[in-house]
């Protein structure tokens, strides 16, 4: 939901151009669900409004259905318990001078599924999405080049649906790989090979944009470290999380770690690129750690939140935008975009531009932009 908030408050400041007219659009993980959208041609601004209002019955976000159970695989592996425990208990008896406590573990670790949840319902929802007029669920009928990026589990190696010889694979099919978080969700498994969510190899998958010899990337992160300075920074909601991180216990704990490590392996990559190709403009729009929401720093997966989410988005991109102008206009400029000027924050109002037209019947002004990309991740 925060790469939609972005993506209506950047578009919004761009005058007489749309994102929609991206040449390429990366995504990565969540972001892969979005990127298939404005690859179809729906504007941030309609994304905005869908997230933002009530839904409707065709494509409510909450029939995204992102925590329905791998009931189906739990029960097979119900099933095959008791042989799997004798088979554990077994080897434990004939090898027990030499087998340790976490051996055993590990064998009766067979017991648990591969994920708690599945992508499935994420994958009829976009598919259901994209089988309206004008949109296609193929990657070959595109206007553009939407590339989705997953990791094979068996290999470790990255693996990009919608490039040349991998965009067969319909695309809500590759969103629902990408998306498929290890231990969270199940494996999507493709023509044979297992895959799970693009961001276990690398956070961005910038160097696609690269290899498309794209000249202005648009890179919209959602996941940042929360900082807790002071105990006066600590989100109320109740006793026991209170405190610093650890004291907070596992969950907490977990989550920061794993936002920490993906952005500093993205940071790493932006350092690395900006190095090797200086010919190209790298835009990063993601939040500020200090001034994360409380509803940001919970369950990212969750949709309850998400208006709160996208209306947090786009008021902050607004303030970076403006915060940043004379840089970003110039950067934008280079590529044939024009950034609106900064206005004062009493005039400024409360959803995009867009948004508000098409609440109107009417359509926001498109123009083609030079060759540039979208990247959005989780």
């Amino acid at each position: 939901m925060y790469q939609i908030g972005v993506l209506a408050a950047l578009e919004e400041r761009m005058e007489g151009a749309s994102l929609c007219a991206s040449d390429v659009v990366v995504g990565v993980s969540a972001g892969s669900w979005v990127g298939s959208l404005v690859a179809n041609g729906v504007s941030p601004a309609e994304l905005y409004g869908t997230v933002t209002g009530p839904g409707s019955a065709a494509h409510d976000i909450d029939d995204l259905d992102l925590f329905r159970l791998n009931l189906g695989e739990m029960a097979q592996r119900l099933a095959t318990a008791p042989l799997t425990l004798l088979d554990a208990l077994r080897d434990f008896y004939e090898n027990r001078h030499e087998t340790t406590l976490t051996d055993l573990v590990q064998v009766l670790g067979h017991l648990l599924p591969s994920g708690v949840f599945s992508t499935d319902g994420l994958g009829r929802w976009v598919s259901t999405f994209l089988s309206e007029p004008g949109r296609t669920d193929d990657f070959r009928k595109l206007p553009r080049r939407l590339l989705v990026v997953a990791v094979e589990l068996d290999t470790g190696e990255t693996f990009t649906f919608g490039a040349a010889g991998t965009d067969e694979v319909p695309i809500s099919r590759a969103v629902q790989a990408s998306c498929a978080i290890p231990g969270l969700y199940r494996p999507v498994r493709i023509g044979g090979v297992d895959y799970v969510d693009g961001g276990v190899r690398k956070t961005a998958h910038i160097s696609l944009a690269l290899e498309e010899r794209c000249g202005l990337v648009v890179c919209v992160n959602p996941i940042v470290p929360v900082r807790y300075r002071s105990p006066r920074q600590l989100p109320s909601l109740g006793v026991r999380q209170r405190g610093p991180v650890a004291a907070r216990g596992l969950p907490a704990i977990l989550d920061q770690v794993f936002r920490v490590t993906l952005h500093s392996r993205m940071q790493y990559g932006l350092a690395r690129y900006r190095r090797d190709c200086p010919g190209c403009d790298l835009v990063v729009l993601e939040p500020r750690a200090e001034d994360l929401p409380r509803f940001m720093t919970r369950n990212i997966m969750r949709t309850s939140g998400r208006s709160r989410i996208a209306e947090f988005a786009w008021r902050s991109t607004m303030a970076a935008v403006d915060a940043d102008f004379p840089r970003l206009s110039r950067v934008f400029a280079r590529h044939g975009v024009a950034l609106s000027p900064p206005v004062p924050r009493a005039a400024a109002s409360e959803a995009p531009r867009a948004a508000r037209l098409l609440v109107q019947e009417s359509s926001p002004p498109r123009a083609e932009a030079r060759r540039s990309v979208l990247r959005l991740v989780r």
